[in-house]
This record gives C-alpha cells, structure tokens and sequence, in this order.
C-alpha cells in the first residue's frame, strides 16, 4: 500500500525536495493537507507532494488524492450496500477534479451520483478544486501549457478567468469565509510562500516570506487568520498569520513534523497531523497550540484530518495491517471506528454540509473513483461514473 513507511513519506513531505519539478498528474498529497471550505479538511498539496501542481514526492502516500492507479476505459458501474443509510436532507453536489482521458477537467455530480457535468475545458490538468463560501464558484489550480495556476469558475462552468499569472507554480487554493479573496500557496524563485489575491483578481499580497517552505493555507472562520505548514532544516511546524501578514507565530514545532493544520468550524481549535511519537497521528489544539492531544493513539499512519461541521468528530485516513481506511473519531479520541473498510487505498475523506454522509477517494475498483458513505459505515456508493482517476471531492457548501 502506498500508505507504508508514512512517518518517512511525511519528512520528505515537507522537506520539499522537488518543488519545481513536473509532471504531477492527479492532485493533491497529503504533505499539507489544507483548506476547504468551512473547515472541511484535507486534500491540499504540500509542495513537494506527489500528484500535486508542484510535482516532487511526498505523502500522496497517505490519503493523497492525486495520481493513483492508472488505467483507462470504463470501470464497473455504481456499488450500493445493502443495508440503506441515515436520511440525508439532499443529495448535495460535489465538485472534483479528473484526469479521464481526453476529458480531464473539474466536474461535480450530485451526491446521488447523477448529473455529472464537466465546469473546465479539457486542455491541461486540474488540482484541488474547493467551493467558495456562498457555492456560486470554484476555485481550483490548472497546469496549463509549462506552469500551474489559480482560476476560478462558476458553479454553471460559465465565466472561468485565471487568477495568477507568475511564471512560477500556483496551488493550494483557499477561500477566505467572506469569500472576496482567496490564499494560495506558490513557488516564486526558490522557496514556496503563501499569497493572498481578491477573488476577482487584481494584485497579490505576499503573506509569508521566510527561508523555509511555507505551504497549505487554511483561513480560520473569522476570516481574521490563516495557518500553513512551515518546513525547514529543523523539522516541519504549524504557523498562523493574520489574514494581513502580521504577527506570524508558530504554535506547534518540532519535535516531530507537524503538518496538515484544519480549523475547527467555530475556530477554537485546530487538528493537524504530527509525528512526535514516531508514527503519524492525528492531533486536536486549541488554536494557541495549547493541550495538544493525540486523537489517535494506533501504530498505524494516520493521516488528512477532517472537521464534521458540527465540530464533533474528525474523518481521516489510516494504514492498519494491509489497508488504507476512512475512519470517523470523535474530537476527544473517543469512538474510532473504520467506515467502508475494503482490501484497498482509500483517500481524502469530506465531509457532507448535514453531518451525515463522508465523500473520499477509493481505488476498490482499480482505479481512484469517488464514493459516498455515511458516518456510520452504511449506504456504500459509488458516486463517479466516468473512467477515472478522479480526485479531490468537496462538497458545496449550503445555507
């Protein structure tokens, strides 16, 4: 499994060993698993993740939405369980991004599975597609021609404009809660930095300016700060910025690499991934970094942490024994439990706006499709009936 040696694959990660290099295919890894609308959680790139904008290797091992298992031609129809799930209040619409052969692009499909629909041209490939606030648009990063960049389209697919320009390599793109800007990160001449740009377009601010790698950002709920992972020759840390570039601060180093930040949805805390105990676990804080506590405790790789909107539980990603596996904890570590646990790799678990049903990646069917199922292990389905690979689910965002 892919997610073996994580530990290791994290250190790479945020090391950021091939920032610049091509290639990439797919989407995001985990090395800074970030932003999503409404604190949803994983499945941004660290700049050295695999399948991600900025190429290079890192934890696509652990719950990586990018790349995957290759293969062509059209895969087996939708799978349902047999015994039915909780009722949902919709079937919602979730927006991806697929590299299907002579279609990539950014697609959603309802959370039924029907009416997919294609938002993108085909041309280039697409990475990490999330939501604005009010659901009316999509920002996503697109390697067109020899760079990467940010653009934004609508949810009818109508009015798609490119936000960044630089020649260098734009990802990660974040929406702050009001929905005028959006952060992202870029490597600009060296090292990665975060930016923020209105979402309209317009001139950048440079938020972050150190020698290190600064990658992932994640606004809190306020709209008031933004944290992102720093990687440097000491370890990788946790680091909040004011939305205005002042008063950066670390709130959780070495030791152990401290990666893939998530605000709660009320933005008092913060789940993140760390490695102080020698495997990857996953961590809540307050959003100080005061009362770490580990969240997850198993030997296994745990990683792409992910807020229900209620702020109760956590979805993420785990490797025990053989297998990659969504699992749901609550927020103190109580009540772990794996949900559509298979004999295969699954990734980036998202969850629906109502509380109720989890989106992630699975490649059960031999390559990386787009499934549903509920919190509790029940209503399995198969939501993306295209030839795949398909990656990086988000759910639109409702109220």
């Amino acid at each position: 499994m892919a997610l073996a040696g994580a530990a290791a694959a994290l250190l790479v990660a945020v090391a950021v060993v091939a920032v610049v290099s091509g290639g990439g295919g797919g989407s995001s890894g985990d090395g800074a698993t970030s932003s999503t609308t409404s604190g949803n959680g994983s499945g941004t790139s660290g700049p050295g993740s695999t399948g991600s904008p900025a190429g290079g290797t890192g934890p696509a091992a652990t719950g990586a939405t990018g790349g995957g298992p290759g293969g062509s031609g059209t895969s087996p129809g939708a799978t349902t369980a047999t015994r039915p799930g909780p009722v949902s209040s919709g079937p919602g619409v979730v927006a991806f991004a697929s590299r299907r052969f002579g279609a990539p692009g950014v697609y959603t499909v309802a959370g039924d599975g029907t009416g997919e629909r294609r938002l993108t041209p085909t041309q280039g490939e697409y990475f990490t597609p999330v939501w604005s606030p009010d659901g009316t648009r999509l920002a996503f990063a697109s390697r067109r021609v020899d760079n990467t960049d940010v653009y934004v389209v609508g949810a009818d697919g109508r009015g798609e404009h490119r936000l960044t320009t630089d020649a260098g390599i734009d990802f990660n793109p974040a929406w702050s809660p009001d929905g005028r800007r959006i952060a992202f990160s870029a490597q600009r001449g060296g090292n990665a930095d975060v930016y923020v740009v209105d979402a309209s377009g317009g001139s950048e601010r440079r938020l972050t300016d150190s020698a290190d790698e600064e990658f992932g950002p994640v606004w809190s709920p306020d709209g008031a700060r933004i944290a992102y992972t720093r990687s440097g020759a000491g370890g990788s840390a946790i680091w909040v910025v004011g939305a205005d570039g002042k008063g950066a601060t670390a709130i959780e180093s070495p030791p152990g690499q401290n990666v893939s930040p998530v605000w709660s949805p009320d933005g008092s805390r913060l789940a993140f991934v760390s490695t102080r105990k020698g495997n990857s676990d996953i961590f809540v804080a307050a959003a100080d970094g005061s009362g770490a506590l580990a969240v997850t405790t198993d030997p296994g790789e745990d990683l792409s942490p992910a807020w229900a909107p209620d702020g109760r539980r956590l979805a993420y990603v785990s490797q025990r024994n053989a297998d990659v596996d969504v699992h749901v904890v609550d927020a103190d570590g109580r009540n772990d439990h794996a949900v559509a646990a298979n004999r295969s790799e699954e990734a980036t678990p998202v969850w629906s706006p109502d509380n109720i049903h989890l989106a992630f990646v699975s490649d059960r069917d031999g390559i990386r499709h787009l499934y549903t199922v509920a919190a509790d292990g029940s209503g399995l389905r198969r939501l993306t009936p295209g030839p795949g690979p398909d990656t990086d689910p988000r759910w639109r965002p409702t109220g």
